[in-house]
């Protein structure tokens, strides 16, 4: 919704997230998946980092559970630059990562709070040292449904959400990008435009596959690749076809890389 111009300036959509807030908002910061009441009403990560960077994209940027769920994020932040949403986990991994820098990015176009800079420059480069996509071990590709293109993105990854956030943090000409702007570039099609290759299902099932735990592994999400899905499918674009909001996307990286070439 806050992709697609919904603000705060609706009463609907106010209602809507004061509602949210009081059931989700976790009063130490960040935000719960589950609600007020369930034993597990803990913060999240990537639960946090897309609903600030929703929240602020709608105007909420200087509500004070906003700000004080970006504390939170901040101090989860890992030595590496990274963040993981496992409590145990060490090192940063992509998904858990790129919420919280797309968090910093919207916010600090709001205001510029001290350390939320050196924070996502710390995310930033935590991304650029895996070029984005791969394994900062052996070059390899760290999954393969990177390199595909989606929308909506929810808590997921590809290479082309990577690069949205990180020109929008003002990431430019490093070297280390040129993987992923040629995937970009080697993905156009003839007449200009950029496919949607896949659209996340959601939950395969009614309900989580280990109990409480969150479904996150591959073999547990079902794509659709073409076509539109039923059930828990939040789709606007028929998948394997032209796609105008990821064609939208790709020009505006494009353009904030100075690689727009309009002739």
């Amino acid at each position: 919704m806050a992709d697609l111009g919904v603000s705060s300036n609706d009463q609907r959509v106010d209602k809507a997230v004061d509602h949210f807030l009081e059931h989700h908002n976790v009063e130490t910061g960040g935000i719960s998946l589950r609600p007020k009441g369930h034993e597990k009403f803990e913060p999240h990560i990537c639960a946090t980092g897309n609903m600030v960077r929703a929240l602020a994209k709608m105007g909420y940027a200087e509500d004070d559970r906003v700000l004080s769920a970006m504390d939170w994020l901040l101090s989860k932040q890992l030595a590496d630059g990274g963040w993981n949403c496992s409590p145990s986990g060490k090192h940063g991994s992509f998904m858990s990562v790129i919420q919280p820098v797309w968090a910093l990015s919207e916010m600090m176009a709001h205001d510029a709070r001290k350390g939320w800079e050196v924070s996502a420059k710390r995310g930033a480069e935590f991304l650029m040292k895996h070029r984005v996509y791969r394994s900062d071990k052996d070059d390899s590709v760290v999954m393969l449904d990177f390199l595909r293109l989606h929308y909506p993105m929810h808590y997921c990854y590809d290479f082309l959400h990577g690069l949205r956030v990180l020109t929008e943090l003002g990431v430019k000409n490093d070297p280390r990008m040129n993987d992923a702007v040629s995937l970009l570039l080697e993905k156009r099609l003839p007449d200009g435009k950029w496919t949607l290759d896949g659209v996340y299902r959601g939950w395969r099932h009614a309900h989580a596959m280990h109990g409480e735990e969150t479904v996150s592994r591959p073999e547990e999400r079902e794509l659709i690749t073409q076509g539109w899905g039923t059930e828990r499918a939040l789709q606007i674009e028929e998948a394997g076809k032209p796609s105008k909001w990821i064609t939208l996307q790709s020009l505006l990286v494009l353009k904030r890389l100075g690689l727009l070439s309009l002739k």
